[in-house]
């Protein structure tokens, strides 16, 4: 068949979409025939789209945005993915790739760098409050909010207000404080700016993330558990129990200290009595040294009550450990808020 020559654009330009499945087609209402060996490009759509012109700002390490549009599709049909070339103002602006849009779907694009507008963007600060604490069962759980915020500082130098989206990565486990995303897409929040006429502009954006923390009570030492009694989240019969806990700690640690005191002191005296003995049985058999080995004597004999009031007093501290880690396991055990 040969190509009808009465057919125009226009004529070809009325075609109609429908879907199929997944799939979708599009149905020119006047036939075409493209003779073997040649190929034709068939315009299927021409009608205005809803577009809206702005910029995107997403890579940090440019100063530049780039020149971007909006566009949704309202055409009623599916637009196939493909290449777009972009006019503004009747003036070539650049080229895009566009995904394939459903009908009443949008899509951004960029097709170029807007050297008019500079962007920075600083991470200004971070801090981690205290929200709530628990303790269940020896464990003691804090609810820990840590807030970050990053500030996009945007100069636009030229004669004319302009619309910055930014687009800031998706931090895993955090929320947005403010200010509420324009969108949120499945790596990205998109937060609008408007720029004045030359004119600076600033975005604080403020990110939020809760989270657990726990400790076991039994391995908390006096001052760790000093830090939670200070903490203004505590509520005062917490704060209490915690207090209370840390005092029969400290005792605990201050027993444990005197223990090992004690054990070196004996440890020294075992060794001086020792040496004494040794001293005691290289002079026995040596004439005139009767009054030194009398002096041994009374040594070990000092030496030997020493050791004994020293392993008495140790023995004391072991029962007073033993007390005060019952009454710091009854006290954990109790404890709940």
């Amino acid at each position: 068949m040969e190509a009808q020559s009465s057919v125009t654009p226009s004529q070809i330009a009325t075609a109609t979409g429908r879907e199929a499945a997944d799939l979708f087609e599009y149905s020119i209402s006047t036939p075409v025939t493209v003779k073997k060996n040649e190929s034709a490009m068939l315009p299927f759509l021409q009608q205005k789209i809803n577009a809206k012109k702005l910029l995107i700002y997403s890579n940090r390490s440019s100063q530049n945005p780039l020149n971007a549009a909006e566009v949704t599709n309202s055409t009623g049909m599916t637009l196939d993915d493909g290449p777009i070339t972009v006019y503004d103002g009747g003036v070539y602006a650049g080229e895009a790739l566009m995904e394939t849009v459903k009908a009443l779907d949008k899509r951004l694009i960029s097709y170029g760098v807007d050297l008019g507008t500079r962007i920075t963007a600083a991470f200004d600060s971070k801090t981690e409050t205290v929200r709530e604490v628990h303790v269940v069962r020896g464990m003691l759980t804090a609810s820990l909010s840590r807030v970050e915020t990053t500030t996009y500082n945007a100069r636009n130098v030229d004669n004319k207000a302009k619309t910055l989206i930014i687009e800031q990565p998706v931090a895993y486990g955090y929320t947005v404080v403010s200010p509420k995303p324009l969108e949120t897409t499945a790596n990205a929040w998109r937060f609008q700016m408007e720029l004045p006429t030359s004119s600076p502009a600033k975005l604080p954006v403020v990110l939020e993330r809760v989270y657990d923390q726990t400790f076991a009570l039994t391995n908390m030492t006096p001052d760790a558990i000093l830090v939670w009694t200070q903490n203004k989240a505590l509520s005062d019969t917490a704060r209490r129990q915690l207090e209370q806990l840390r005092d029969l700690k400290n005792q605990l640690a201050n027993v444990n200290n005197e223990i090992g005191s004690v054990q070196a002191e004996i440890t020294s005296a075992a060794q001086d009595e020792d040496r004494t003995r040794q001293n005691v049985a290289s002079l026995n058999g040596v004439s005139g040294q009767q009054q030194q080995v009398q002096n041994y004597a009374r040594q070990l004999a000092e030496l030997e009550s020493r050791i004994t009031a020293l392993r008495d007093r140790s023995a004391a501290l072991e029962k007073q450990k033993t007390s005060l880690q019952g009454q710091v396991n009854a006290a954990i055990e109790k404890m709940s808020f």
